[in-house]
């Protein structure tokens, strides 16, 4: 008896830990709910794969704008404001998000994660909470901010 309530408690816990794992982290696809505070910013379908689209907003923290991007494991968002002085980024080439990201006034330069910048950039470019709508629209949470492997898949 006794070994069958500790392989019971074993499945129970083992059980546990794999539905948490997922919503600890574990994985960097993004299921959560944005705030009601979200902005609208299109439908899924007019942003294909390895493009970004600049979307602007007053709310982005840095600049007044941000690009949805698509890349393999889906949508993200990301704030354009260079994170040296606040210019706005641009995609280097709009139909290649693999080319990363570039700022026309100093020369910093990001890749296409908005990661890794070039100087005189001091960090990456801050990432958003995107979510989806049933309809197939993304909003972004820009009250929100993620790690830059957080990726929404519908």
């Amino acid at each position: 008896m006794d070994r069958e309530r500790r392989l019971i408690c074993k499945a129970t816990i083992a059980l546990g830990a794999a539905t948490l794992i997922p919503a600890c982290g574990g994985s960097n696809k993004m299921t959560a709910t944005c705030s009601e505070a979200s902005v609208g910013v299109g439908n899924a379908s007019s942003v294909p794969v390895d493009t970004g689209v600049n979307f602007p907003t007053a709310e982005a923290k840095v600049g007044m704008s941000i690009f949805i991007c698509h890349d393999n494991d889906g949508y993200f968002a990301v704030d354009a404001g260079c994170t040296h002085l606040g210019c706005d980024v641009a995609l280097k080439n709009p139909t290649d998000l693999k080319q990363g990201f570039a700022c026309p006034c100093h020369g910093a330069t990001y890749d296409a994660n908005g990661e890794n910048p070039t100087s005189p950039a001091p960090a990456g470019l801050t990432h958003y909470l995107v979510c989806g709508e049933a309809s197939g629209e993304l909003v972004v949470d820009l009250s929100t901010e993620v790690d830059p492997k957080t990726r929404f898949n519908p």
